[in-house]
């Protein structure tokens, strides 16, 4: 997988510059729902990634966010050519590039660029995950009162009731803080490097997660879905932390559904599709 990470690592320095660039200059927005946004640059940065996946690594196969599937039988690139496209439009610098290669159902290689903030988070099973040139390490916190968390809404929070408002509530009451930013490929990357404790979110996407997870996981972390079960890709929820307050918060979380009236996630499942 050596080559692989090289790939992506160096298509991700080459985006760098140009969203950098791009959100500098005048961004012309589209909708593709009532909030869910897209850029021409989204959907630019996607080609440039396909072109030079399917150039460089022929045998692998392309799942994105803007364009779906295409590309070989092999192993399996999840890509977000933008996660964060709110922020990247209107000038917040919390966006990335996220690239997360699996094989068989298992990560293999993690690369997610964060232009705005001069960082690439990147790794694979065999190197480690590092940020730039540091090793990343997850946090050593071990009470949930102690730890500074990340979280998210999901699109349709306008009209759907179940819109994280009360998991939202309820683990607020029991930490020391919540962050929401607006990319998870990124609340993923601060919680493989120790800045956020823990993360939760519904409503996601394979090329949300596929990355930041790995980079978690290799980290020393933990991510499963919201019932603590092995994470599936396509499942649309997760918790992910450093492992030592995972079981609360997955607890709470789940407390807070109920309490709510709200059904429970069904266990998710591994899988290397979007099955």
């Amino acid at each position: 997988m050596a080559r692989s990470l090289a790939v992506a690592r160096s298509i991700a320095e080459s985006l760098v510059e140009p969203l950098v660039a791009a959100q500098a200059s005048a961004v012309r927005i589209e909708k593709k729902g009532e909030i869910d946004l897209v850029t021409e640059h989204d959907l630019r940065t996607e080609q440039v990634i396909r072109e030079r996946l399917h150039r460089e690594l022929p045998h692998h196969r392309i799942v994105a966010e803007e364009e779906g599937e295409s590309g070989g039988e092999g192993a399996v690139w999840y890509v977000d050519p933008i996660d964060g496209t709110t922020n990247f439009a209107h000038g917040h610098p919390f966006f990335a590039v996220s690239m997360g290669l699996f094989e068989g159902g298992v990560g293999q290689v993690a690369v997610v660029a964060a232009p705005a903030l001069g960082k690439i988070y990147w790794g694979s099973r065999a190197a480690g995950a590092f940020v730039n040139d540091r090793p990343l390490r997850v946090s050593a916190t071990d009470a949930l009162r102690d730890s500074l968390l990340a979280t998210g809404f999901p699109y349709d929070r306008w009209t759907s009731n179940d819109e994280n408002f009360a998991e939202y509530r309820a683990v607020m009451k029991r930490v020391r803080g919540i962050r929401r930013c607006g990319a998870a490929a990124l609340d993923l990357c601060l919680v493989a490097a120790g800045t956020y404790d823990g993360y939760w979110e519904q409503g996601l996407k394979p090329w949300d997660v596929a990355a930041g997870s790995l980079l978690v996981e290799l980290a020393g972390g933990r991510t499963t879905g919201y019932d603590g079960s092995p994470l599936g890709l396509a499942s649309g929820h997760l918790v992910s932390s450093n492992g030592h307050i995972h079981d609360a918060l997955v607890e709470v979380v789940g407390e807070a559904r109920a309490e709510a009236g709200l059904p429970p996630f069904p266990r998710s499942r591994t899988s290397s599709g979007l099955a």
